[in-house]
């Protein structure tokens, strides 16, 4: 339940990272947001069944010949699929989210200023830099290292990184603008162990004792460290969301059972959404928003779970050319 910050350099799936065999050092592909790599991998959604991949093979782009036998695309990702299935699955996220977000951003009208996108452009080669300069690469430029121990055009790499550091800034702004359009409560919570703890800590309230002090002497969840302050509820079907919906701004509801342990939960307030229609005061509103707090997984997630019901994502292509490795 613990509502964390995110690195603010690490904040929604748009970035990889390489191990590199010279000095063993990793060079990041991107400034994104906490990798998919981990918690979020996983194919999105599929909507279909595989079927003709056969055909698909056939098709399939040449890589590589060899004594006139040709490689496809198909094979090099059936086999990077055995070695590596979590890593492809990671990376195809990645790109889907990418696109995904430039599509929210034109749907809520998010745009970033230009700039914030020059100075995240600029951090991007700087930080390339840096990590060059730290692998013991012997004095060698970034653009050397790219081309001798990597075998990369630094052109196009570079293209990509500073892409991806814009991609962050806009997808930072997409998530909270999304938060802000939707139906959503601003709540605190205090997690307990038993329900013996959840008596305790009902009579404490009865008799006056404010949430926020409890939840700093009685949560046993990292949010009892600001007094139970939690990311924003969107209004949903889950139980949590639905208590947050029900109980009247200023009270307390549950307990609600999440696991083995039990939330009391204080609604503060349930804003009244945004519209997209006003982008000038949603702009704003975002902005001063992103000031006072960054991303954090929780909103992330909900975001996310959202994004993937309002585009169509069809993941039957990528099954089609992994024939029978892939599950659908």
């Amino acid at each position: 339940m613990s509502g964390s910050r995110r690195d603010p350099s690490r904040v929604l799936p748009l970035s990889a990272r390489v191990s590199v065999p010279h000095g063993s050092t990793a060079l990041l592909l991107g400034l994104g947001l906490s990798a998919c790599a981990g918690p979020r991998s996983g194919a999105l959604v599929a909507l279909a069944e595989a079927g003709g991949a056969t055909t698909e093979v056939a098709r399939a782009p040449v890589v590589a010949r060899v004594a006139g036998q040709p490689l496809t695309t198909a094979q090099l990702l059936q086999s990077w699929l055995h070695s590596d299935s979590r890593g492809v699955r990671a990376l195809l996220d990645e790109l889907i989210l990418e696109r995904l977000i430039v599509l929210e951003a034109v749907r809520l009208g998010v745009s970033v200023d230009t700039g914030k996108l020059q100075a995240a452009r600029h951090q991007a080669l700087d930080r390339l830099d840096q990590e060059v300069a730290a692998s013991g690469a012997g004095g060698l430029s970034s653009d050397e290292f790219l081309r001798q121990r990597l075998g990369l055009n630094p052109g196009p790499y570079k293209e990509r990184i500073q892409y991806q550091a814009e991609l962050d800034l806009l997808a930072e702004r997409v998530v909270r603008a999304w938060l802000l359009c939707t139906p959503h409560a601003q709540v605190r919570v205090i997690v307990l162990e038993n329900q013996g703890q959840v008596s305790e800590v009902q009579a404490l309230l009865a008799a006056g004792e404010s949430f926020d002090h409890l939840a700093r002497t009685w949560s046993v969840d990292d949010s009892g460290a600001e007094g139970g302050r939690v990311p924003p509820v969107v209004r949903g079907r889950a139980p949590l969301a639905l208590v947050a919906f029900e109980t009247p701004v200023g009270e307390v509801g549950g307990p609600v059972r999440e696991g083995d342990r039990w939330l009391l939960m204080q609604v503060d307030a349930r804003p009244t959404p945004l519209s997209p229609e006003h982008s000038d005061e949603l702009s704003q509103a975002v902005e001063a928003s992103l000031l006072l707090r960054p991303i954090e997984d929780p909103e992330y997630w909900q975001w996310k779970s959202a994004v993937v019901l309002e585009h169509e994502v069809d993941m039957t292509p990528f099954l089609r050319l992994m024939g029978d490795v892939a599950l659908d």
